[in-house]
């Protein structure tokens, strides 16, 4: 079937509805997500035990933010601090990732100087 605009490999429409996105996107919301979470997970962790804390004498008690991290680091190590890290990538890595992925509007760029093969940029 090569006629009518169609490739002789089999390709689908999928590569028409797709073809303003571009893969740079994908690979920066991905990085973006993940390493933001590998940044932060430390002080989401406090803040979930801090949450927890209901007095009771189970678990500890903790004077401040520092305090709990340094609570955390003497028990647990790094690996105290990034308990439960996990869950928490792979779903930012997957929706941030998607987002820049799916969120590139063709409408809203147009090429540099009126240069069709120039990089876009916003307007």
């Amino acid at each position: 079937m090569t006629g009518q605009g169609h490739s002789a490999s089999g390709s689908s429409g999928w590569s028409t509805v797709f073809r303003h996105v571009r893969y740079e996107n994908l690979v920066a919301g991905v990085s973006g997500g993940v390493l933001s979470n590998l940044a932060l997970h430390p002080l989401d962790l406090v803040k979930i035990r801090f949450a927890v804390s209901d007095g009771l004498e189970l678990r500890p008690k903790y004077n401040g933010i520092l305090h709990c991290l340094t609570t955390i680091w003497k028990l647990d190590g790094l690996r105290g601090l990034y308990q439960g890290v996990t869950p928490n990538v792979w779903g930012a890595g997957l929706s941030w990732g998607l987002y820049f992925f799916l969120s590139h509007d063709p409408l809203h760029h147009k090429p540099i100087m009126g240069n069709k093969n120039s990089p876009y940029v916003t307007v």
